[in-house]
C-alpha cells in the first residue's frame, strides 16, 4: 500500500483528539520510512533503482527488517513503548503500536512479497503488486475509503460530524492519490512521462 496507510490513521483518530494527528500518521507510516532509511544505506535494495523504470511488477525489493512479519511486530512493540514514555497513555500508546504492525498485515494483501523473517523463510504476503497489480490498486482504494467511513461514522457518533466538504476532500485526496498509480502498476513511469 501507498497512501492507504496514512487512511489507517483515521481509525483511532476520532478517540484521540487530544494528541497531534501527525502522531497517527507517523506511527501507521514507520515501516515506510524504516524501509526507505535502510534502502539508502544499501541494506534493502531496490531495483530498478530508478523510479521513471520501475512498475508495480518489476520492481524488486527484499523488506527483511521493515516489512517481514516478525520484524512488523518487534517494530510494535518499539513503537508502543516509545509513545507510551512520551504520552503516558496505555490506550493510544497501543493504538500507534498497532497501526505500525497494521501497516505490515495491510501490505501483506497489497504489496510486494514479504516472508516471515528472514528470505529464505515463508512468504507470508499474496504478492499482489507481481500477480495482480490493478486488483492490489483498487483494493488499497476500497480500503483508504472504509477507513474514511468508519472515520466519519465515529465522529458522527462523538457529536463532531465531518463537513461535506472535509469529507470531499479526504475522498479526492485518497482516490485519486491512489487510483494514479493504476497505469505505473504496468507501464514504467517515463513511458508515462511526455518528455
Amino acid at each position: 500500500m501507498i497512501l492507504g496507510h496514512y487512511a489507517s490513521a483515521l481509525l483511532p483518530y476520532s478517540k484521540f483528539k487530544k494528541y497531534p494527528f501527525w502522531i497517527l500518521l507517523l506511527c501507521a507510516n514507520v515501516p515506510e520510512f524504516f524501509w526507505l532509511l535502510l534502502a539508502f544505506l544499501g541494506i534493502e535494495p531496490v531495483f530498478p533503482s530508478s523510479l521513471f523504470d520501475a512498475t508495480f511488477q518489476n520492481l524488486q525489493v527484499h523488506m527483511t527488517y521493515s516489512h517481514n512479519l516478525v520484524p512488523a511486530f518487534i517494530q510494535a512493540g518499539i513503537v508502543g513503548l516509545v509513545i507510551h514514555f512520551i504520552y503516558k497513555d496505555r490506550t493510544f500508546s497501543i493504538w500507534c503500536g498497532f497501526l505500525t504492525l497494521l501497516h505490515v498485515l495491510c501490505d501483506l494483501i497489497v504489496g510486494f512479497e514479504h516472508q516471515l523473517l528472514g528470505e529464505d523463510s515463508s512468504v507470508v504476503s499474496l504478492n499482489s503488486y507481481s500477480h495482480f497489480p490493478h486488483g492490489a490498486i483498487l483494493i488499497e482504494f476500497l480500503f483508504s475509503f472504509a477507513c474514511i467511513f468508519w472515520y466519519v461514522r465515529k465522529e458522527k457518533e462523538s457529536g463532531s460530524p465531518v463537513s461535506k466538504r472535509k469529507l470531499v476532500l479526504l475522498l479526492l485526496i485518497f482516490g485519486i492519490g491512489i487510483l494514479m498509480w493504476l497505469p505505473n502498476a504496468t507501464i514504467p513511469m517515463k513511458a508515462l512521462l511526455p518528455f
